[in-house]
């Protein structure tokens, strides 16, 4: 029941709502659903109505709920271990439901190993890493016991079990924990069904009381802490989120609502308000309410016409998603940054209100205009340093730099991956940003007529994002424009096989040019290899101290200030670095781009002492790295900070 979704329009031409009754309520509803009348004609009014049924409807729902739960504590009492499909079926509940209170609460899953060859160790934390958090296998062999264990072991990282066995019903895992800081290694990797999983009853138990309303006097103690008597691994939520997070947002707008003195202007101003973020968004839990999302939110009002009213009667649409490619498609006048803002603005002060009467932790929106587009206090450039000589060496200076590639185990497993190699060169040698890079498709790596091999920065694919550039801060109109270049390959890359590897790919069937990097949906291609590059292999390898200043963003720095030194037209350098071409008319609008051809001669003459030592790329490592990470990429175990 999310949103206004179920709304719909009577022959009578009155607007009614219905409202879809779990499965596991019907027999105590009477009915599988019901339909209300909001007695509206007008849309946007019943839009606000059929919001009002649906929160009241939930609310009942909620309460016959948590009557379910209060009565489902027989099988959860006492201690030991229980399977996670009979403990849903007791508290009333999906099991993909439970599954995710139990990735809520931290909880730890169970299973029972049988005869199961391998290598035990008495410390996991002694165990080598690699940069991605994974364990060196030579190590485990070196260190470790090989035996047989038969005894009952813990996931090693629950929450990544979790997730896979809410998409696949499975869990495909290789490590385990045991008791203590002990650690197990099956020899293969083994699928273990949803069936044979456990969990451990006091957990439930807490769950269960937590979401009947009556929260066992330790969680209470929970702000803050963990209590000493939960089993090892377990965190408590705390109070806040246990009570609120849950919460949706057209929930909160009710209760702000009722304790607002506004007059029915600005009451009904605040109703269009949180409607509109309600759609767009999808009435989400307090719980899930991050900066990102408002971030999300803002977006999606940029795409949207500016007098949205006018252009629902017009192109005969209601939903607001659909209105958003005919937009685009037909040019219309959109919202500005300045609607946009005051917009958040509305969003920030329900948000503050759950706020101040202690529903949330801190409110995402409330620095929304401080960083989208109010002034800085600090100059652009002091955000971010370059690279010193010594650091470059130090990073260009690791093995696979050197031989092209990475290590691989007997089985063909490695941790090593090829955007390990490719990023920070052409970071280095483009100025491109990290999200630029980390999406690019293999179409994206091009040879002009003149045989100048080239990248072609540009938005054309759906899932591709703006530039993430601090410098220009977030006007995406800005970056969207600017950003769009074509960038020279410098002969280095060319010889260490850039144009060699894209084709590779291309003939493995690939589409990308880092097709191991998994998308997230807020911050693009570029997370998971910021990740890498910040933390794992800048912070705990090298060593290089983590206060903001040393950042794959950093390369960026090094590129721009390579080209101030060749003192080129301020035109061309701005072209390079996807930056505004001038700041008069004639700068911005009458002159043109140079080609890769022309900008061929300016990339090469950029010297990098820290690539003396640079080695082609072995492209056939490369496929086979790639495979190793699909292999991987949802069973293997995850760095968990002690």
């Amino acid at each position: 029941m999310s949103g206004v979704s179920c709304l719909y329009r009577r022959s009578s031409g009155i607007y009614a709502v219905r409202i879809v009754i779990p499965r596991r309520l019907r027999a105590l509803v009477g009915k599988g659903e019901v339909h209300a009348s909001t007695g509206l004609h007008d849309l946007g009014a019943a839009k606000l109505t059929a919001l009002k049924i649906q929160t009241q409807w939930r609310e009942k729902l909620m309460a016959l709920d948590i009557q379910r739960l209060a009565s489902a504590g027989a099988l959860l009492n006492g201690e030991g271990l229980i399977s996670i499909p009979e403990a849903a079926g007791a508290m009333g509940m999906s099991v993909n439901t439970l599954l995710s209170e139990l990735r809520n609460a931290g909880a730890e899953l169970f299973t029972q190993a049988k005869h199961w060859q391998g290598w035990s160790i008495a410390d996991l934390w002694d165990v080598e890493r690699d940069y991605d958090g994974t364990f060196v296998l030579n190590d485990v062999e070196r260190r470790g016991t090989q035996q047989s264990i038969s005894s009952t072991v813990r996931a090693f990282n629950a929450p990544v079990t979790i997730s896979a066995l809410m998409t696949a019903g499975v869990a495909t895992e290789s490590v385990f924990r045991l008791s203590g800081h002990g650690g197990f290694w099956h020899a293969s990797e083994v699928h273990i069904p949803l069936a044979a999983w456990m969990t451990s009853k006091p957990t439930l138990e807490r769950i269960r009381s937590s979401l009947a309303g009556t929260l066992p006097p330790e969680a209470k103690k929970a702000t803050g802490s963990t209590p000493t008597d939960l089993p090892a691994g377990v965190m408590a939520s705390d109070v806040i989120t246990i009570k609120h997070g849950r919460k949706r947002f057209s929930e909160l707008f009710e209760l702000c609502k009722k304790h607002r003195s506004w007059g029915l202007d600005q009451q009904r101003r605040m109703m269009t308000e949180a409607g509109l973020f309600i759609e767009l968004m999808g009435d989400p839990e307090l719980g899930s309410i991050e900066v990102e999302t408002i971030y999300e939110f803002a977006n999606r009002l940029g795409k949207l016409p500016k007098d949205i009213y006018q252009s629902r009667r017009k192109y005969g649409v209601s939903s607001l998603t659909d209105l958003m490619p005919i937009a685009e498609r037909d040019s219309l006048e959109l919202k500005n940054e300045r609607t946009v803002n005051g917009h958040v603005s509305k969003i920030a002060e329900i948000l503050n209100y759950a706020k101040n009467k202690g529903m949330m932790h801190a409110n995402p929106a409330s620095g929304y205009k401080r960083g989208f587009g109010a002034s800085k206090t600090g100059r652009a450039q002091d955000a971010r340093e370059a690279f010193t000589s010594t650091e470059l060496q130090l990073i260009f200076g690791q093995q696979w730099f050197a031989s092209g590639t990475g290590e691989f185990s007997a089985s063909g497993l490695t941790h090593w991956r090829p955007h390990y190699y490719w990023l920070p060169l052409l970071a280095l040698t483009t100025g491109g940003r990290l999200n630029e890079l980390a999406q690019m498709y293999l179409n994206d790596v091009r040879q002009s007529e003149d045989g100048t091999w080239y990248l072609d920065f540009n938005l054309d694919g759906a899932d591709k994002l703006d530039a993430d550039d601090p410098d220009l801060g977030h006007d995406k109109s800005l970056k969207t424009v600017n950003a769009i270049r074509v960038v020279p390959l410098h002969t280095i890359l060319v010889k260490a096989g850039l144009p060699a590897y894209a084709s590779a790919l291309r003939e493995a069937g690939y589409d990308r040019l880092f097709p191991e990097l998994k998308r997230d949906a807020v911050k693009g291609y570029g997370k998971p290899a910021g990740s890498w590059f910040n933390e794992r292999f800048l912070g705990k390898r090298l060593g290089i101290e983590r206060n903001g200043k040393k950042t794959f963003h950093s390369f960026r720095h090094n590129f721009v200030t390579a080209l101030e030194r060749l003192n080129q037209p301020e035109r061309v350098m701005t072209q390079l670095a996807g930056h505004e071409r001038g700041k008069t008319q004639n700068g911005t609008r009458y002159a043109k781009d140079r080609d890769a051809g022309e900008l061929k001669g300016i990339i090469d003459r950029l010297i990098y002492p820290c690539l003396a030592g640079l080695g082609a790329f072995d492209s056939k490592a490369g496929l086979k790295a790639i495979k190793a990470a699909m292999r991987r990429k949802s069973v293997r175990p995850t760095h968990t900070t002690r």
